[in-house]
């Protein structure tokens, strides 16, 4: 194994092994190697579960995410260890997307696989499960399951972002992951304050209205979460 593997895999680990210790919903439960290729991570989140053609409410998942030997060049493959009924994920793959850098830390792909989970995030156009796909379609009224929000961020109190707990009842809500929107920016005068700033991925350019400093949004091209900044980096 070269020695920049060798690097890029222990930065890999102990920035994981942060951002799950942050996350109330999260937990480590194995690790493979030294420094680790693969992991096993136990989420406790809303989600559902199809047996003998039922449909039931589950909140304890556990997940496979293994580095390939051409890792970070391509990127992980991920799994589910307990079944999961939901439009992008099979028994033997997860579809986290089809965007991916060498530079993306795994904690995105950790949380992006929360998000489908809470049903916060899900495409019925090309699903690896038809038939959920389709309950989708029939149940929109129904989602998200869960509002779990797995940007968890440190504070400077108690080091965790608390999360709202899963909720006692399906709720009502709209079906798109609940992000502050932005405007692409476009060469016009902004009559309202405003904040400018740009993905870390793939640079792409946004302004969003001053009230969302401190918030977090998904860059429309690249599907990168963005932290919107306090003040506007580009004054």
């Amino acid at each position: 194994m070269s020695t920049i593997r060798l690097r890029r895999l222990a930065a890999d680990y102990e920035k994981l092994r942060t951002f799950i210790e942050r996350h109330p919903r999260l937990k480590l439960l194995n690790v493979n190697g030294e420094p680790p290729e693969s992991y096993q991570i136990e989420y406790r989140i809303r989600s559902m579960r199809q047996t003998d053609d039922e449909l039931k409410v589950v909140t304890k998942h556990t997940v496979e995410i293994v580095l390939p030997r051409d890792y970070p060049r391509t990127p992980p493959q991920c799994r589910m260890l307990t079944p999961v009924f939901h439009p992008n994920i099979a028994p033997h793959a997860i579809c986290v997307g089809d965007h991916w850098s060498a530079g993306e830390p795994i904690g995105s792909i950790v949380a992006r696989i929360g998000e489908m989970l809470a049903y916060q995030s899900y495409n019925t156009k090309s699903p690896l499960n038809g038939e959920a796909a389709r309950w989708v379609e029939q149940n929109l009224e129904q989602l998200p399951l869960d509002d779990v929000n797995m940007l968890a961020e440190s504070s400077p109190a108690t080091g965790v972002t608390p999360n709202r707990p899963a909720k006692p009842a399906v709720p009502k809500a709209v079906t798109q992951t609940p992000v502050p929107p932005v405007q692409q920016a476009a060469p016009v005068e902004q009559v309202a304050p405003v904040v400018s700033f740009s993905c870390p991925q793939c640079q792409e350019r946004y302004k969003a209205p001053a009230e969302f400093r401190g918030k977090r949004t998904r860059c429309k091209k690249c599907q990168t979460i963005i932290a919107i900044p306090e003040a506007d980096p580009n004054p």
